[in-house]
């Protein structure tokens, strides 16, 4: 079978299935009719079938004809695909990747894997949205954001999750308290509270936490940025928090300490990495794809 799809066969087919005339075929082809007939009759040898009906006024797809010559058509634009493919692989296109991240993630863990990956490949061009975890699958789903991180609760519906990795909540606090190794959450709850609003996970868990404990304690600000609690910390105004993966943290800056909080009622969250369900992705997706599974997988060892 392989002599018959890949030789030179497929475009005489194509044409005298387009022509319905191997005559017409053979002079848009330069090739005299007889040899275009050759192979004609050489191939339906091969397959134990008829390719064509021969009428006296021309010739006629046959059913397995038609099944063929849709396949071979199929394969010939796979193949198309893959060159294309291969080309931005080389190099020689830029590609392009858009990615979809709640914004816990910007002080730990995406700046090592992005920083990585752009190393790799400064050619393609990366789009970060920067939103809040409930839209990430959306935007995913929607064919907006080509992959997406997400620390909303399973099952995700609509994607697929390709990792998971643990982030840890720690008290964000001035490094004052540097000489300790961790605090209770009265400790924690002793200052006023930055919080960060609904739109984080982060408020879900110490509204929780607090709740268990029975602990009071006085909301200083909402906010739905973590990077302005982060610096009003510094500023000695209050405490706040912030989920870290151990493995891909920096750590919280000049001025600023993490410690993990004692208590009951604090858990761990799952960050999900995921991909559309039933929309194949671009060569650049699929290497972002494949970097970022890499990278969590080397975390999580």
């Amino acid at each position: 079978m392989d002599r018959v799809f890949f030789t030179r066969f497929f475009r005489y087919m194509d044409e005298i299935a387009r022509l319905g005339s191997i005559r017409q075929a053979s002079e848009v082809l330069n090739v005299s009719a007889s040899a275009v007939d050759k192979q004609l009759l050489k191939a339906e040898l091969d397959l134990g079938l008829k390719l064509f009906e021969r009428h006296p006024r021309g010739v006629r797809l046959t059913s397995a004809g038609e099944l063929i010559l849709y396949r071979m058509r199929g394969w010939q634009k796979d193949l198309q695909t893959v060159s294309a493919e291969i080309e931005e692989l080389k190099g020689l296109r830029r590609g392009e990747v858009r990615i979809a991240v709640p914004q816990e993630t910007v002080t730990s863990f995406l700046p090592q894997v992005l920083s990585s990956f752009l190393r790799e490949h400064p050619k393609i061009n990366t789009t970060v949205k920067v939103v809040d975890s409930e839209q990430v699958r959306q935007m995913v789903i929607d064919g907006d954001m080509d992959l997406g991180l997400t620390f909303s609760p399973r099952p995700l519906p609509g994607v697929l999750i390709l990792r998971e990795l643990s982030f840890k909540i720690f008290a964000l606090m001035p490094d004052t308290n540097v000489q300790r190794k961790s605090v209770t959450l009265d400790q924690f709850f002793s200052r006023p509270i930055l919080m960060p609003d609904g739109t984080s996970h982060l408020r879900d868990i110490l509204d929780i936490a607090a709740a268990r404990a029975g602990v009071d304690f006085q909301q200083a600000l909402t906010a739905n940025n973590l990077e302005l609690l982060r610096q009003l910390v510094r500023e000695g105004v209050g405490h706040s928090a912030v989920l870290t993966c151990a493995n891909a943290f920096s750590g919280a800056g000049e001025g600023l300490t993490t410690l993990p909080i004692r208590g009951a009622g604090i858990s761990d969250l799952e960050l999900s990495l995921i991909a559309p369900r039933d929309r194949a992705t671009g060569l650049a997706g699929l290497l972002a794809t494949r970097h970022f599974e890499s990278f969590i997988d080397t975390l999580s060892v």
